[in-house]
């Protein structure tokens, strides 16, 4: 077997990183000249603020000076000015924050900073995607979810659907046609870099907000809750009619035209109804405020809904640099999503534009510049009810549309995390696909762990299949047995999202993956480890039989170590008897072990390939002995064991023994 390796950086990994770096100095100086800016304006409030305070107190509290009032209110709305002219210097350094958390979590990813990236909130998410019981077992042997998985050095989701999305993809199947759309997608996307960076901090925000897109699906396809309690649409028109005509009455009382006892009557009407509609306010209308919280969160939501709705316009045209043999299976996928998003009067561009609308009329009461417009408005005609009657009515509208614009979302939202690792890994490779009905295989040169850095990793040739072969991996401990496993497992799934392979070639059919690395009994449950290890290849095996009826994919199996809960000779026979249910199934797989009697039985080197990973043990300086792994695959079974010599090597071996023994 030839050996090959890309032990050589990224060149444009590197780039990437340095890039990012200098994108993080530039928003940090923007931050810091915004900074200053906001606090001056903090300075320029409070001195209007008391300025204003102290004419009023004087205006009002002392005879003689009636005008000094009037520039207390002009200093007030010098204040209000102010306000108002801060906000968006502060709506601008709270985008910036967003945008710097973006680009520190691209730097995270390419230095692998696993901590920085698996976050309380990210772990939290990804606990509640729902997986099937065989797909979450491969997913944690594989390390494709979780602390330091493959999520996280392909994702940079930040929306519940977004990661809910490209996590199915991670742990779902390898298929060529799906696989080849995303493909495609991403390629187009990959050198889009600054759209990509805002529609990170978009969906950045979108995620931080209350305005979350789960909640929000949930009110839109919900019950209206105005549909019960019809008489407030009726009270709010009356309420607007009798105000109408109390401010009537008192405007033309104040010219004199009618009486002051019709002036006053009519302010003490006013009175009374602004009392019992802020009564309502605080009484009735708090979970009409918790739904504008979700459909319209803030003044910006809905705007940033729409914008990343009309990302869609980035994804390629499905024309374009096709061959004609690829244009029928391709044109579906691409064009589900801008259809979803962008295509009609029924998409999500269209129903955020026509939301955006209700959404101004309701952002009367979430800015502190239009707040003293809201209270009259709210105490006169109760304008809560009237901004709630229209978002009901749009709900009414769009409710059987609103599920689709957001698995739109979470499919465009997967493709542009991916395309970050297709722009930062050029060299990677695309994956080749091959016939899953004709003695299918999976051939890689130069194959990597993906999530190993740069400078870590080592790469060798492989081959699994075809049915009615083996992958049989030898070697002592910690030789790279494993880490073998998991790069051909990890780039299957890698190729299933659309993105390059960590390869120089990789070739593989549709697959879907089983596994049994990771297996721990349960006492709580009474299962001992040799139950739950037959437990999982008890679902292996099940999976295996369900794909010999399919003749489009292949079931690919990884089995690290098996059946080591019992003795030796009885696993032998064990693991023969599970590989031979394998093979009857025409699965292909990898199977590691470090019991040479094992690598030695019969049937399974009738039916085996055998490659080995090795140590070498050499002195140091001082003549200590040391242990070294190239990590370097090679022909045959192992000729090394090295479980005593670590043994000794921790002070535990039978010369240690002797030596601690007492006088």
């Amino acid at each position: 077997m030839n050996e090959s390796a890309l032990d050589q950086p990224e060149e444009g990994a590197s780039a990437a990183l340095e890039r990012y770096r200098t994108q993080l100095k530039s928003i940090d100086n923007e931050q810091e000249a915004l900074r200053i800016k906001d606090r001056q304006f903090s300075k320029v409030r409070a001195i209007l603020f008391l300025v204003s305070l102290a004419f009023l107190i004087v205006g009002y509290g002392f005879d003689g000076l009636p005008y000094v009032g009037w520039f207390g209110w002009v200093a007030m709305v010098l204040f209000l000015v102010a306000v108002t002219a801060n906000e968006p210097v502060r709506e601008k350094l709270d985008e910036l924050g967003r945008h710097r958390s973006v680009v520190r979590r691209l730097v995270a990813r390419l230095e692998r900073d696993w901590d920085r990236l698996s976050t309380k909130a990210f772990a939290k998410q990804l606990a509640e995607v729902e997986l099937p019981g065989h797909r979450r077992d491969v997913a944690s042997d594989l390390d494709l979810l979780g602390h330091a998985s493959l999520f996280h050095l392909v994702s940079m989701a930040a929306t519940t659907p977004g990661i809910r999305t490209l996590a199915n993809w991670l742990a779902g199947p390898a298929e060529e046609t799906d696989a080849k759309q995303r493909w495609i997608a991403v390629s187009e996307l990959a050198p889009m870099r600054e759209e990509r960076l805002r529609f990170y901090t978009l969906a950045r925000q979108v995620a931080d907000s209350s305005g979350d897109p789960e909640n929000f699906i949930q009110w839109a396809t919900g019950p209206a809750w105005l549909a019960k309690r019809s008489w407030l649409i009726k009270w709010s028109n009356l309420s607007t009619g009798l105000a109408g005509i109390m401010l009537l009455l008192t405007v033309v009382s104040g010219f004199g035209l009618l009486t002051a006892h019709v002036f006053i009557g009519s302010l003490i009407a006013l009175g009374c109804l602004i009392a019992i509609n802020m009564g309502l306010t605080t009484l009735m209308l708090g979970p009409a405020h918790a739904i504008f919280a979700i459909a319209m969160a803030n003044r910006r939501a809905v705007s940033d809904y729409e914008e990343i709705f009309s990302s869609a316009q980035w994804l390629p045209d499905t024309d374009k640099g096709l061959p004609d043999t690829d244009k029928d299976s391709l044109y579906p996928f691409l064009t589900q999503i801008r259809d979803r998003m962008l295509a009609n009067d029924r998409s999500a561009q269209a129903g955020m534009r026509a939301l955006q609308k209700v959404a101004t009329a309701g952002g009367l009461r979430q800015s502190a510049g239009t707040f003293l417009i809201y209270l009259p408005l709210q105490g006169l005609m109760l304008w809560d009810v009237r901004v709630l009657k229209r978002l009901e009515d749009w709900q009414a509208e769009y409710a059987n549309d609103v599920p689709g614009w957001f698995e739109a979302l979470g499919e465009l939202e997967s493709l542009i995390s991916v395309a970050a690792v297709r722009d930062e890994y050029p060299s990677w490779s695309q994956p080749d696909w091959v016939s899953a009905s004709d003695a299918p295989a999976i051939t890689a040169t130069g194959i990597g762990h993906p999530l190993l850095a740069d400078d870590a990793r080592v790469c060798n040739d492989v081959q699994v299949g075809p049915p009615g072969t083996i992958l049989l991996v030898t070697g002592s401990n910690m030789s790279g047995k494993s880490t073998m496993l998991r790069s051909i497992g990890l780039n299957v799934a890698l190729a299933a999202v659309g993105a390059p392979v960590c390869a120089e070639k990789f070739c593989l059919p549709s697959t879907e993956l089983a596994t049994s690395i990771r297996v721990s009994d349960n006492v709580a449950e009474g299962v001992s480890f040799y139950m739950a290890e037959l437990k999982r290849l008890k679902s292996v095996v099940d999976h295996a039989r369900e794909m010999s009826r399919t003749e489009d994919r292949v079931c690919l199996f990884l089995l690290d170590e098996i059946l080591q809960g019992t003795n030796s000779r009885e696993r032998q026979i064990a693991v023969v008897q599970v590989l031979r249910h394998l093979m009857d199934y025409q699965s292909i797989g990898a199977i590691s072990t470090h019991d040479l009697e094992l690598a030695d039985e019969p049937e399974l080197q009738s039916v085996g390939h055998a490659v080995h990973f090795r140590e070498t043990i050499r002195p140091d300086a001082s003549g200590n002995e040391q242990m070294t792994f190239d990590y370097k695959m090679r022909e045959g079974v192992s000729p090394t064991t090295n479980a005593l010599r670590l043994l000794e090597m921790v002070g535990l071996g039978e010369t240690a023994d002797q030596n601690n023994k007492p006088g």
